[in-house]
């Protein structure tokens, strides 16, 4: 009995439900849409619109602005040392660089050849920025950097020759740093009476590079005033012990390597010498050895004093190429 009441409940149930919403669709049909009133003060109402105003079809598209605001956000990139996003927008825009301005595609330039400058790739940082025109301030730029690059690849003339076609007045902060650069091209060449003529327009008023200024003449004093040790001593300090001429060539930890090496040679064979004889193959063996530890010792101390020289310049000449680098990393930017 109480499953019979359930199933006509639910089929009664059923039936009111259809029929209130046929009601409810027939009264929405026979609303005139037509006679709707249109508010444009009542909310989620559409507003009348005026037939007679003309829609544009299409915004025009400003390249320059565009370009304008890439270039921005790829000195962004590169300011936070994102250089292959940068390398990857730039190949973008050179693609695109038909509709640019001429300072724009100069820009487009200049920057490619920037990062393969930073990159160490200096032959095809010149080739690219030396399409970048005079024209524009960025050419000025382009004009330091592919010097500077010429000076990485020891092409001293060429580099002089790209600083000397830049147009700039006497005194300015450009012509100074242009000084700069051509007095330390003069330290790497190891021409001093040219750096002692370039070295006194140095003003030390540009906070730039003030520091590389000072720096210059440090390792112009470094360079001009250091002398050479005897090979002929050090030979002959190592011959009397071995080790200590290389400590006077200007090394520390490598004469007590060539102490423990040729030290325990001596004493086995004279060791063996004394127990077998001088004639014995111990002896011939192992004093054949420390004579070959020996010689080897007083000709390697002789050298010594050369590849001391050799490592000295090397690392001023590092010092000198830094420090033309951060001046031009400083001033173009800021």
């Amino acid at each position: 009995m109480i499953r019979y009441l359930i199933v006509v409940f639910s089929l009664s149930l059923s039936y009111f439900t259809l029929s209130a919403q046929h009601d409810f669709v027939d009264t929405i049909t026979s609303i005139d849409t037509d006679n709707l009133p249109l508010q444009s003060d009542s909310p989620g109402l559409i507003t009348n619109i005026d037939s007679t105003e003309t829609i544009p079809e299409k915004v025009q598209f400003d390249s320059l602005d565009y370009f304008s605001n890439e270039l921005s956000f790829v000195s962004y990139l590169i300011t936070n040392e994102q250089y292959k996003d940068a390398t990857f927008l730039l190949n973008r825009l050179d693609v695109q660089s038909k509709s640019a301005s001429l300072e724009q595609q100069d820009s487009i330039t200049y920057l490619r050849g920037w990062i393969y400058y930073f990159n160490r790739e200096f032959t095809d940082a010149i080739g690219v920025l030396s399409q970048v025109s005079t024209t524009y301030e960025i050419g000025l730029q382009a004009r330091f950097y592919e010097s500077i690059c010429y000076v990485y690849l020891e092409k001293f003339d060429k580099a002089k020759t790209r600083l000397s076609i830049i147009q700039l007045d006497t005194g300015s902060q450009l012509w100074e740093l242009r000084m700069l650069q051509y007095a330390s091209i003069s330290l790497l060449t190891r021409d001093y009476e040219e750096f002692d003529s370039l070295s006194a327009y140095f003003s030390n008023r540009y906070f730039e590079f003030s520091t590389e200024e000072k720096s210059m003449v440090t390792y112009h004093h470094e360079l001009s005033t250091y002398k050479r040790k005897s090979p002929w001593v050090a030979g002959f300090m190592s011959a009397l012990f071995p080790g200590i001429g290389k400590f006077y060539a200007g090394y520390r930890g490598t004469p007590l390597g060539t102490m423990y090496m040729t030290l325990p040679l001596a004493a086995v064979a004279v060791e063996a010498a004394l127990i077998a004889g001088l004639l014995s193959p111990q002896f011939l063996i192992l004093g054949g050895l420390f004579g070959i530890f020996y010689i080897g010792n007083i000709w390697g101390s002789a050298l010594s004093v050369y590849s001391m020289k050799r490592e000295i310049y090397d690392e001023i000449d590092r010092n000198i190429l830094f420090d033309m680098h951060i001046p031009l990393r400083r001033v173009f930017w800021q």
